[in-house]
């Protein structure tokens, strides 16, 4: 789901934000190797990802390359709760429902009404084949087919 443009919209926000994490990785590694130390690329990179809150290099450059915006311009006027965990998240959305959405780090449980508001209606066939988790989207190929639908 990268950002080259022929898949869901949003996702270009995500790929400049791993470009941003790569300039950062190599100005560190400039400048610990200006200072004498032996730093490869390879310890920025770790370094720049668990500082953004990623277990690993790799971990960090899979998220955002798979990441969809769905807070575009207009996303505010519309109810959501936020959380930090998925696990806090997941039990808000058992207890009163909603759909769970991921969002950077972040996850948001919205309402219908904010689906609607992706350009989805809540009867879709293949939003119901996902199910109201979309961090953890029952059926992946459904799921790839709503985020083309989505406006």
């Amino acid at each position: 789901m990268g950002g080259d443009g022929d898949k869901t919209k949003g996702c270009s926000m995500s790929v400049s934000r791993l470009e941003s994490y790569k300039i950062k990785a190599k100005l560190l590694q400039k400048a610990k190797q200006k200072s004498g130390q032996d730093f490869q690329l390879k310890d920025a990179f770790a370094l720049i990802a668990k500082t953004a809150g990623f277990a690993s290099w790799n971990d960090l450059k899979a998220t955002l390359e798979n990441q969809v915006d769905f807070c575009k311009k207009g996303h505010s006027a519309y109810w959501k709760v936020w959380y930090a965990s998925y696990d806090e998240a997941r039990a808000h959305l058992d207890s009163d429902g909603g759909y769970l959405l991921p969002y950077q780090k972040d996850f948001f449980i919205c309402d219908e009404n904010f689906i609607q508001w992706l350009g989805l209606e809540v009867t879709d066939e293949d939003l119901l084949k996902v199910g109201r988790d979309w961090a953890k989207p029952l059926d992946a190929d459904a799921y790839s087919r709503l985020l083309k639908k989505m406006k």
